[in-house]
């Protein structure tokens, strides 16, 4: 019977069947200080042992560097308990947890990923099912090696047509959220996509297209792996032979969605609200944020610098760039982004999520707005002003003008 690629990841880390349910074994946990934190004191009281310490990785991103003394105590905490268990990968500091995943060499396609954050789910850009979980079901997979899910609902989604100037991951995605983010009639569906465009989207964009898919509402995010996915993989030394699906396997449902053919937006109080950025008028911004597990990359950092290199970033406003790992930040400085991006005026701080889920270094006030390149825009989300979601093209080109802007009026 010809099998989706969820049927053949599913099949081949299949544990058992309970009534509806499959027992999943997986190949990777993830952990990072926010969310880990919070299985300290539940995990010594169980006093069981580690299934897989070797299949844990252990991230700080979130409170780093701490911005209060609470959070400075919750980071330590999280420090002494991850290097009490002896086995895992620890790599405190080193970015967000989701990119620290990512380039790890041992990350790859066709396994099966759970992470204690709902942008886990990131990490189907190369090819594999990976979701996030709430801190207790993520405790119970540490100590049994397993987790647990029903099979879910497949659609086969084909993106087409031709990538216009400064069309990313970003705008694909709200795209999609266009189409199905406010009715929620795919949510907890898994989604396999393949990219038929003539221009195919970067592995960054990639990344910011699966990372989106949380708010989607997808269960999993599967970008079907191509001559881009392997590329990627052979950089980090993963020789790893993707699982495809079968050239017949039958979905649940398929959706088509069309490369945009400008810029697009989205506007307070949820991801789902889309606008093309050309279409907003002279909405002033107080902030440019390019930064968070969606927006760091690399391709992120060279379109700022590109836009704002020779100028200079509009009076009171703030640009703020985060890389979204050290090694994103080292490659960054090397080809004079980081440069470019300082003379213009930006602030550049420490790879972390930064104000993405307002926790420092950009929150915005009451009164204030902020363009974007994170992943949610709810209320209180980043602080108590307004914020707005673009790729990193729009943000660098509004931080110019001091108004959401469309970049191609830059260029």
């Amino acid at each position: 019977m010809a099998q989706t690629l969820i049927d053949k990841i599913l099949a081949s880390h299949l544990l058992r069947q309970e009534d509806d349910h499959l027992l999943i074994v997986y190949d990777h946990l993830l952990l990072h200080d926010a969310t880990g934190a919070l299985l300290i004191k539940p995990f010594k009281n169980l006093g069981k042992p580690l299934a897989h310490p070797e299949k844990i990785l252990a991230a700080a991103d979130h409170f780093v560097p701490p911005a209060t003394a609470e959070r400075a105590e919750i980071l330590q905490q999280y420090l002494d308990f991850t290097t009490e268990l002896t086995g895992i990968r620890r790599k405190p500091f080193q970015g967000i947890c989701h990119q620290i995943l990512v380039e790890d060499g041992s990350v790859g396609p066709g396994q099966f990923i759970i992470g204690a954050d709902s942008h886990t789910i990131m990490a189907g850009a190369l090819g594999s099912m990976a979701c996030g979980l709430g801190s207790t079901d993520i405790l119970f997979s540490m100590v049994t090696g397993y987790t647990w899910l029903p099979r879910p609902p497949v659609c086969k989604l084909e993106l087409t047509g031709n990538r216009a100037p400064f069309i990313r991951g970003k705008d694909v995605a709200l795209a999609i959220l266009t189409e199905i983010g406010g009715t929620r009639d795919l949510a907890d569906y898994a989604f396999e996509c393949v990219d038929h465009t003539n221009d195919q989207l970067s592995m960054d964009s990639r990344f910011s297209l699966a990372c989106m898919a949380a708010e989607m509402g997808a269960s999993f995010f599967i970008i079907i792996p191509d001559a881009i996915t392997t590329n990627f993989l052979a950089q980090k030394g993963n020789t790893t032979k993707p699982l495809l699906p079968d050239a017949d396997a039958t979905y649940d449902t398929t959706l088509t969605i069309a490369m945009p053919e400008q810029s697009l937006v989205s506007v307070p109080p949820a991801p789902w609200e889309v606008e093309k950025a050309s279409d907003l008028g002279h909405i002033k911004i107080n902030q440019a944020f390019v930064g968070s597990c969606t927006g760091g990359r690399l391709e992120d950092i060279a379109d700022t610098a590109a836009i704002v290199r020779g100028q200079k970033v509009a009076e009171n406003v703030r640009l703020v760039v985060i890389p979204a790992s050290q090694n994103i930040y080292l490659q960054a400085i090397r080809a004079g982004y980081i440069e470019d991006i300082i003379m213009a005026g930006g602030i550049v701080d420490a790879p972390s999520c930064g104000p993405c889920g307002g926790i420092d270094k950009g929150i915005i006030g009451i009164g204030q707005t902020m363009i974007a390149t994170s992943n949610r825009n709810f209320p209180g989300r980043t602080g108590p002003g307004d914020t707005y979601l673009a790729s990193a093209p729009v943000v660098a080109a509004s931080a110019l003008t001091g108004v959401i802007t469309d970049p191609r009026v830059i260029n």
